[in-house]
């Protein structure tokens, strides 16, 4: 079996899913080769790793240049990927991410591939019904990725769409733990110095309005001696920090905010996680994906607070008991859940983090997918 796996970033969640995953692959016995298909600029650098697609950053601030580039890789990549695929034997693609932006365009070719590879997706955030700002045009072309494909894996929770039609193998995976655990000593010294001895949750990764920070903002000044640490670079261009700094002083709770606002390196990362008391992934309704930042935590086994909307995470959370649920609009209810779980043994999870990393390793999720490929 040939495993080729399509990944068009060079940082993020993503991309640092696609490692793990390419090294499982490399690691099943019925994988004869496997193969990652990176950008021009990523530095993962490891026999199998081809650098064919084009570097997804540029030395530019300039917003409408950026905006301008991400159409231009959105074209281009898929068709490098395809005339890559002309020249390869028999194989099974993997779609760790793709080009929805423009898939009216490149995803008919690939229907042209179908009699000698099969295709497959993973679906990280399985909702994709507003990634553009009219809906109609979200499924169309979300409806026009699913058209070509033979498989379609998901994380514990996957919505009813439209584009994922009957006839679709859909299969459920584990996500995978990232174990790298290497901490920043100068960052958690200097997270530490800046909390004093006020307890620390936190709201880490990738700033995104997703998180709802709002709603925790507003929870702050009902909970003496706790701090909110905030610590991801911006997702997006569109994405603005100031509106919660603002918040903040609104609410004269700056100084209960720690802002760690840039790239993060993962030892950097790891000592925001190690900091904290509670982690919070406190996500609004629309996010409807396992967070990847729950299985970069799950080495640290901390105690979680997580929202009552419907997701592969709130499916995880019951079933090993990692944490708590509170709707994700009352402040109110929020505040007591934390201080309640503030007073409580730091212990509390361990059973349940130790149960979900045995079911969640990169072996169990190869082989359930390989399983599915050779069903196909």
């Amino acid at each position: 079996m040939n495993i080729i796996i399509y990944n068009i970033n060079s940082f993020g969640g993503n991309y640092e899913y696609s490692k793990y995953l390419f090294k499982a692959y490399q690691r099943n016995a019925e994988v004869e080769r496997a193969t990652l298909l990176m950008p021009a600029n990523s530095e993962f650098c490891e026999n199998g790793v081809v650098k064919l697609l084009l570097a997804d950053l540029i030395r530019s601030n300039n917003k409408l240049l950026k905006k301008l580039y991400f159409l231009y890789r959105s074209i281009f990549n898929p068709y490098k990927l395809f005339f890559y695929l002309l020249k390869q034997p028999s194989s099974t693609v993997i779609f760790n991410d793709f080009d929805q932006l423009t898939a009216w365009f490149w995803a008919p070719l690939f229907k042209l591939l179908k009699k000698r590879h099969k295709f497959s997706v993973i679906l990280h955030d399985p909702d994709r019904d507003d990634f553009f700002p009219m809906r109609y045009l979200s499924k169309n072309s979300m409806a026009s990725v699913m058209s070509f494909m033979d498989l379609a894996f998901y994380h514990g929770f996957l919505p009813e769409k439209s584009y994922y039609k009957s006839t679709l193998t859909k299969v459920d995976i584990p996500h995978g733990i990232y174990d790298d655990t290497e901490v920043d000593e100068a960052m958690l010294v200097e997270i530490r110095k800046e909390a004093g001895d006020a307890k620390i949750i936190g709201i880490l990764g990738n700033i995104r309005d997703e998180k709802n920070y709002g709603t925790v903002i507003e929870a702050l000044p009902k909970m003496d001696h706790v701090k909110l640490l905030i610590a991801g670079k911006v997702a997006n261009s569109g994405v603005n920090t100031q509106v919660y700094k603002d918040e903040a002083v609104a609410l004269g709770i700056s100084k209960q905010i720690i802002w760690k606002e840039g790239y993060l390196s993962q030892g950097a990362f790891n000592a925001a996680i190690t900091v904290c008391d509670i982690v919070l992934l406190f996500y609004k309704p629309s996010f409807t994906s396992q967070s990847g930042v729950l299985n970069t935590i799950a080495p640290f086994k901390k105690t979680l607070v997580i929202s009552d909307a419907e997701s592969s995470l709130k499916k995880s959370v019951i079933a090993y008991s990692l944490g708590s649920i509170v709707p994700h609009n009352n402040p109110s209810q929020l505040a007591i859940t934390i201080k309640e779980l503030l007073s409580l043994s730091p212990t509390g999870a361990l059973e349940g983090w130790n149960n979900y990393i045995n079911e969640s390793s990169w072996e169990k999720h190869v082989s359930i997918a390989v399983n599915a490929i050779n069903k196909i």
